[in-house]
């Protein structure tokens, strides 16, 4: 069980809100996520302009990996996470009517195109000269495609495709990727590198990608317990998963099950999304950490994971039409809601999501990760679509 030690920075915890102000076109629902009363649109509004500021703040056209509290300062750009933030920007750009939007995801784009690796795909951090890795590679893949789709430049779909071969060419015959893995450690989150397969696939029409990714899913499938947990699903071995990865893992399942109309994934995913709700608490959160038979291990909650479930949950409830993954979803999202604070005078996380509540939990303590606000407005944009009734979301990741 973690221990958490008192707060160091009593500040940092602090929670205040507000509108900010401003106002916004597009948007379908006045629904309220907030005991303030804000309404989505207010809090897309502020994650959107906190993940404006990181790419600012990055210096170099990528988007910073987050602001560090205790440090008091701004990561170097991390490709991984600013290639799946094109696909969220370029969704909020449709959704709040904010063409702008769309420039600042393109230029994005542009910014991995030159953070490639001669082997065609995306080291860790782009400066370290390292070698690519999977994960990363996949993650990426899916701002290219989204780039593509927007603009119809097929310098964006080349990309893609280069990664995507390079992806095969380093499989293991088991369909999990053992090598070019982010400390060394093969992991069922890869289910995530899949669907990016397999969204290129469906551009193409190259069978490879989709036998890539169905090996990979099969691997997956393997490593699932009876209850829906899953081994292989942190970061290192002998560590706890987070909710954050045990979501990435049923995102991928689920996504590349609709793609593939293959309904052993989608209900292999929602094994997981049906336990995580079933241990959700009152006020919407769930734990950060989950030992094997779904132990609680961790009193703080990962804010990431908690916008990753209830964004499924609602992907569950757009296909079934179940009101408990609705409720649930509605329920998550308001407690990250919550926490972000849109009234600060400090520009660095106004706007913007911790990677733990409270803000000295296990996950990214004491820091803003940029994945956390792009998972955000992932769920925000997502709710306010199914609650509206309408509407599209055409970019994924």
């Amino acid at each position: 069980m973690e221990v958490l030690s008192p707060p160091r920075i009593a500040a940092c915890a602090q929670r205040v809100w507000t509108s900010p102000g401003e106002t916004w076109d597009g948007l379908h629902s006045s629904s309220t996520l907030h005991p303030d009363g804000l309404q989505i649109g207010q809090l897309l509004i502020g994650a959107i302009g906190w993940i404006q500021r990181a790419q600012a703040m990055a210096g170099d056209g990528g988007m910073s990996k987050g602001f560090d509290l205790v440090r008091q300062r701004w990561a170097p750009s991390y490709p991984e996470t600013t290639g799946y933030t094109i696909p969220t920007l370029l969704n909020a750009a449709i959704w709040l009517n904010r063409p702008e939007l769309q420039e600042k995801a393109i230029s994005l784009a542009d910014y991995l195109m030159k953070s490639a690796t001669p082997e065609g795909g995306v080291a860790h951090w782009a400066s370290s000269g390292a070698g690519p890795i999977v994960f990363d590679t996949g993650q990426v893949m899916f701002g290219w495609l989204a780039a593509f789709e927007a603009s119809g430049d097929e310098h964006y779909l080349q990309a893609a495709m280069r990664a995507g071969d390079w992806l095969i060419s380093v499989q293991d015959a088991s369909g999990s990727w053992k090598r070019y893995q982010h400390l060394g450690v093969e992991k069922v989150i890869d289910t995530r590198v899949a669907w990016a397969l397999l969204e290129l696939e469906q551009r193409i029409h190259r069978d490879a990608y989709r036998q890539a990714a169905v090996r990979n899913l099969e691997w997956a499938m393997q490593q699932q317990d009876a209850d829906g947990w899953f081994r292989r699903c942190a970061f290192l071995e002998r560590e706890d998963p987070f909710t954050h990865t045990l979501a990435y893992t049923a995102e991928g399942l689920f996504e590349c099950g609709c793609l593939l109309d293959e309904t052993r994934y989608v209900e292999a995913a929602r094994l997981t999304a049906n336990a995580l709700l079933a241990r959700q608490h009152h006020d919407g959160r769930l734990a950060s950490t989950y030992s094997r038979g779904w132990r609680e291990t961790s009193r703080s909650c990962c804010l990431t994971g908690n916008c990753q479930m209830g964004r499924l949950w609602l992907r569950f409830y757009e296909i079934g039409g179940d009101q408990t993954y609705l409720d649930a979803a509605r329920k998550a999202i308001a407690f990250v809601a919550r926490t972000q604070n849109l009234k600060t005078s400090n520009l660095n996380i106004r706007g913007g999501i911790a990677g733990s509540h409270p803000i000295y939990g296990k996950y990214e303590r004491f820091k803003y990760p940029n994945w956390a606000t792009k998972f955000f407005v992932d769920a925000l944009l997502t709710l306010d679509k199914v609650e509206s009734e309408g509407g599209e979301l055409p970019y994924v990741g």
